[in-house]
């Protein structure tokens, strides 16, 4: 990592991680690290504008989804940091920072498991290959990565 500074959470941790706890420090200066990761994020934007622009909707259905998956990986990284890092601190601010996490966490491994299901489908779609639509893991009840495992493996049962 540039500079090896920690990363600092998204607008929306951010915003959570204010109402946990106001005592939370949150660096706010744009450093070399973060202006690289805002240009990142600006250039999966770019990405989705250019296709749609540039072909097929299906093709930019494709490039939208690779997006948000990369965008949902990123996020998903910075809570579990997020969550390493409130158990290496000490009083309001590790509190602050688990309270923060404990409320997302479900969801936000929900959202990646299921942003990268429909990606996976629309992949094998796209191949002209046989698809599971909508993909398993928006079908089935879970809340684990093995739960996601096991919604993938049900694709078979699906098709």
């Amino acid at each position: 990592m540039i500079g090896s500074e920690p990363p600092t959470p998204t607008g929306k941790a951010r915003a959570r991680l204010r109402r946990s706890r106001p005592s939370v420090s949150i660096r706010k200066r744009l450093t070399s690290g973060r202006a690289v990761m805002r240009h990142m994020g600006q250039s999966l934007v770019k990405a989705m504008e250019m296709a749609l622009k540039a072909g097929p909707p299906e093709a930019a259905e494709l490039v939208a989804c690779e997006c948000v998956v990369e965008a949902e990986t990123k996020d998903h990284l910075n809570w579990e940091l997020i969550e390493l890092a409130s158990k290496a601190l000490k009083g309001d601010e590790a509190r602050a920072l688990k309270d923060a996490y404990e409320q997302v966490e479900e969801q936000e491994d929900e959202h990646l498991y299921h942003t990268t299901g429909w990606c996976r489908e629309l992949w094998i779609a796209s191949l002209g290959l046989p698809a599971v639509l909508p993909p398993p893991e928006e079908e089935k009840e879970f809340k684990t990565a093995i739960g996601a495992a096991r919604a993938k493996q049900a694709r078979k049962d699906m098709l």
